[in-house]
């Protein structure tokens, strides 16, 4: 089911591998990235240099289109704009191991005596008469290579250290000039941390309670510093960033997005951790209402 367009064509199309096209190109960048929900997010951006077909798009009788399909679940779906950046999500559940797209450009309306300017020598002079969902121009992707946990940052604890603080009735302090994110907890709160900690049935009731809160505060601190000079030696920003960077992603970008609030990257980062929390809670007071 993997997506082909390589065939004979009655009329010009743009690609790199074809000579259809003198000068003209056509161009797409895709980035991903896993949702707070753990949905896998496709960022695209087209890139079209040929004055014809972009006439075409501006009066709607064109479109831009991703078109993405996974083998081993036989999704498939097409995606449609006339922006050329735009967004998609594709639920985890519909896709596992890779993923296939290809970007292209069809018609969505018949179109007569379309010409260009641009084409070899072979079509020089030549207009065609096109069909809607006709072909103009395609560019293949690499397969996505996707992991089956959807949460993209797997050991996102191990860039934090929780320490007692050595005022006993200490509030909740974070510091974030050392290598780790470190959580200063007051003795009393510690002790019970340290009591707990190592169950892995209250691990997502206290990264809920104590991580989440402190990447929150985080990603407020590194949109109010926006150069990052202050911790971009650190260990756990380089981190992070390798992380995005895995998924194609500028981390430093990404966050400075005004539509990407400290709350949604925090529970982008940490893939939903009050829901893990609740239906950890859930499980927890299930089982001591069966052993009662």
């Amino acid at each position: 089911m993997k997506i082909d367009l390589r065939r004979l064509y009655t009329y010009p199309v743009l690609a790199a591998e074809r000579d259809d096209y003198r000068t003209c190109t056509f161009a797409a960048e895709m980035n991903y990235f896993g949702d707070a929900a753990g949905n896998l997010v496709l960022n695209i951006d087209f890139r079209m240099d040929c004055a014809e077909i972009l006439q075409l798009i501006a009066h709607g009788d064109a479109q831009y289109i991703l078109h993405a399909e996974c083998p081993t679940t036989l999704y498939r779906e097409i995606f449609c704009s006339t922006s050329q950046k735009f967004s998609c999500t594709i639920p985890n559940s519909r896709i596992k191991t890779h993923l296939d797209c290809m970007a292209l450009i069809v018609l969505t309306r018949d179109v007569k005596n379309f010409s260009c300017g641009d084409w070899n020598e072979d079509f020089a002079r030549l207009t065609f008469d096109l069909q809607r969902g006709n072909v103009l121009a395609y560019r293949r992707f690499e397969p996505l290579t996707i992991d089956d946990d959807p949460n993209i940052f797997k050991n996102v604890a191990s860039i934090f250290s929780v320490y007692r603080c050595t005022v006993d009735a200490a509030p909740f302090e974070i510091e974030l000039a050392a290598n780790k994110i470190k959580i200063g907890l007051s003795a009393k709160d510690y002790l019970i941390y340290r009591r707990y900690c190592s169950r892995p049935d209250l691990q997502p009731l206290l990264n809920a309670m104590i991580i989440f809160p402190a990447l929150v505060y985080v990603f407020e601190d590194l949109k109010a510093d926006t150069d990052f000079e202050a911790y971009g030696g650190t260990a756990w920003f380089k981190s992070l960033t390798a992380a995005y960077r895995r998924l194609k992603i500028n981390f430093t970008e990404h966050i400075l997005r005004e539509e990407n609030s400290s709350i949604k990257l925090a529970q982008e980062v940490m893939n939903l951790p009050v829901t893990k929390a609740l239906e950890g809670l859930s499980l927890i007071c299930d089982d001591a209402t069966e052993d009662s």
